[in-house]
C-alpha cells in the first residue's frame, strides 16, 4: 500500500513537473502573439496616419511620431524576449 502510494506521488510529481512546462510555453507563444497583435493594429493606424497627412509632413510627423515610437518599443520587447 505504501509503495502504491510513493509511486501515485511520484507519478504526479512527474506530471505536474510536466504541465508546468507546457504552461510556460504557452504563456511565451501567447505573450509573441499578443505582440504581433499589437503590433498589426499600430502599423496599420500608423500607415492611416501618413495618410491622412500626406500632404503636410511636419504635421504627419508630429501627429503619426506616437505610433513609429509604439512599433520601435514592441520591436525593443520582441528582441529582448528571444
Amino acid at each position: 500500500m505504501k509503495q502504491t502510494i510513493m509511486i501515485c506521488l511520484a507519478i504526479w510529481c512527474v506530471l505536474t513537473v510536466v504541465g508546468c512546462h507546457y504552461y510556460e510555453e504557452y504563456r511565451v507563444l501567447k505573450s509573441t502573439a499578443d505582440l504581433q497583435d499589437e503590433r498589426a493594429e499600430l502599423l496599420k493606424a500608423y500607415r492611416l496616419c501618413l495618410t491622412k497627412y500626406q500632404d503636410e509632413s511636419s504635421k504627419a510627423k508630429d501627429m503619426c511620431g506616437p505610433y513609429a515610437q509604439s512599433l520601435r518599443e514592441i520591436e525593443v520587447k520582441q528582441q529582448h524576449g528571444r
